[in-house]
């Protein structure tokens, strides 16, 4: 069975397989519940799993060769470049 471990703020630190019945016990100030859902990083709120949220990506940062094609000058293309990498 899986059982996700739970610290005092409700956050999900690891998930672990145990039968339920070996001696073992979750770390100091920590709870073990089983469920099926749930692993590090997510939160346990209210006896439900509530899911870490998802990072917003990075933008991707334009090559110089992609610089150059939008620039029309090289006046822009130094702006352009400048404006990257401040």
């Amino acid at each position: 069975m899986k059982y996700i471990i739970v610290d005092a703020d409700g956050l999900i630190t690891n998930a672990v397989e145990w039968d339920g019945v070996a001696e073992w016990s979750p770390p100091e100030g920590c709870t073990a519940i089983e469920s099926e859902a749930g692993g590090p990083g997510d939160s346990y709120i209210g006896g439900a799993v509530v899911p870490a949220p998802v990072p917003e990506p990075e933008p991707a940062v334009p090559t110089f060769e992609e610089l150059v094609a939008q620039a029309s000058s090289f006046a822009e293309l130094k702006a352009l470049v400048a404006a990257k990498i401040a």
